[in-house]
């Protein structure tokens, strides 16, 4: 059996159409404005909403990328302040001169402050 969609060329993504009949033609025509304009306010409602939409995706992507770059420049200087850390800690190290009622781990294990920068 032949349809009317069977004739219409189909494209991707789109829903063929099917052939207006005479009948339709003469529904259109006595539809009162207001119903025609109806359908032009719903169709401007989803465009505005669609565009919204898209809108409030491009300022949010900006305003992720603005805050991935601000956190890796915050990465690299907290890196940097670690590595002038440790290497205060290894200047101070060979100066220091600690008293052994003050240390509270055994000599068989290491500073653990020290342990823990290297663990990094």
């Amino acid at each position: 059996m032949i349809t009317p969609w069977h004739f219409l060329e189909v494209k991707l993504g789109k829903r063929p159409q099917p052939v207006k009949s005479e009948l339709d033609e003469e529904e259109e025509r006595r539809k009162s404005p207001w119903e025609k304009n109806k359908v032009k306010v719903a169709a401007a409602r989803c465009w505005n909403k669609k565009k919204e939409q898209a809108e409030f995706l491009q300022w949010e992507s900006e305003r992720l990328e603005l805050m991935n770059a601000e956190l890796k420049t915050q990465i690299e200087e907290l890196k940097q302040e670690r590595q002038q850390l440790i290497l205060m800690l290894n200047r101070h190290r060979p100066t220091c001169i600690v008293r052994t009622d003050s240390v509270k781990t055994s000599n068989s294990e290491g500073n653990p402050l020290l342990e823990q920068l290297e663990k990094k």
